[in-house]
């Protein structure tokens, strides 16, 4: 896990929603929802099948080490009242890149954005890697797909900045690579 656990086991709660860890409980909402959101459920080389579930035990985050990545930790917003998945969010951390942290897999439920969810979701990423203050600067990578342009202006708000460009021949969208520093 990245992070002190009574960090990353903390929950955000909300008026709605609360942010809390990935669990088994809510493993398989939240690969529906990526499923729903992203066209295509491989991005780059983090299939959130794979990486969701191996993150939730030890065989698995040994192998997502031996992959390269050392520390992988995805939270989820659950309903208060329902418990329906209504976004998820993922930090992790490359061996290729140890002067950063990743975001990975953010999405919201598109019938639940505009309620502060993404951002929060966001947030929570931003707030664990500050918290653990041993990088330089957290990054992610999405696209110029019209399905992620309210993200894109969540990210510029945010102080996201793209550093890095490059097409993407499997979706024709451009790949977009964002970085902002930690310290």
């Amino acid at each position: 896990m990245i992070g002190a656990a009574k960090v990353s086991e903390q929950k955000l709660d909300h008026d709605s929603f609360v942010i809390e860890p990935l669990s088994f409980r809510t493993l398989l909402p939240a690969l529906r929802l990526v499923d729903r959101v992203f066209e295509r459920r491989e991005q780059g080389q983090e299939r959130a099948d794979v990486f969701f579930t191996a993150s939730l035990f030890a065989g698995g985050r040994f192998y997502l080490r031996k992959k390269g990545y050392p520390s992988v930790q995805y939270w989820v917003a659950k309903d208060k009242a329902t418990g329906q998945i209504y976004g998820t969010v993922g930090l992790y951390t490359r061996t290729d890149d140890p002067d950063a942290y990743w975001g990975g897999w953010m999405c919201v439920d598109p019938k639940e954005r505009g309620k502060a969810i993404g951002h929060e979701l966001a947030f929570k990423a931003l707030s664990e890697a500050r918290t653990n203050g041993d990088k330089k600067c957290v990054r992610l990578y999405t696209s110029t797909d019209p399905a992620e342009s309210r993200a894109q202006e969540m990210y510029d708000r945010m102080g996201l900045r793209v550093y890095k460009e490059e097409a993407d021949p499997l979706t024709g969208y451009t790949r977009l690579y964002r970085q902002m520093p930690l310290k």
